[in-house]
């Protein structure tokens, strides 16, 4: 296993501690978590539709971006439920689905923001 790879997956191990760490810090636990990131991707998930949906009325090349838009949609799916959900496997608990949530979050929001740059342009 080279540096890189054995770097990866120590954080992905180490990052459910540090949740759950957090949660007993703030008198949650993980559940609490979870809640909040999924409410944070369902925040991320209506501004991403808001958003995209803004670019597409005010864009000629419609069949262009939603080609582009569902390439997007295929790698979050296999970047954050494919390979960081394999890496995550081996947190305990919901610290696996905690890694994926994050994933998919953080993911969203990197994408609304780049379409709001093209909205600008």
């Amino acid at each position: 296993m080279n540096i890189t790879k054995k770097t990866i997956t120590l954080a992905f191990i180490a990052l459910p501690a540090i949740a759950f760490a957090d949660a007993a810090i703030n008198n949650g636990n993980a559940y609490d978590d979870l809640s909040r990131i999924n409410a944070e991707l369902n925040k991320s998930k209506t501004e991403l539709n808001s958003t995209y949906q803004k670019l597409y009325l005010s864009t000629r090349y419609k069949n262009e971006l939603q080609q582009a838009q569902e390439a997007w949609l295929a790698y979050r799916s296999k970047q954050c439920t494919g390979y960081v959900a394999a890496e995550a496997s081996a947190s305990q608990g919901i610290g696996s689905s905690l890694i994926t949530k994050e994933c998919l979050t953080t993911i969203t929001k990197q994408r609304v923001d780049y379409l709001k740059t093209l909205l600008q342009k």
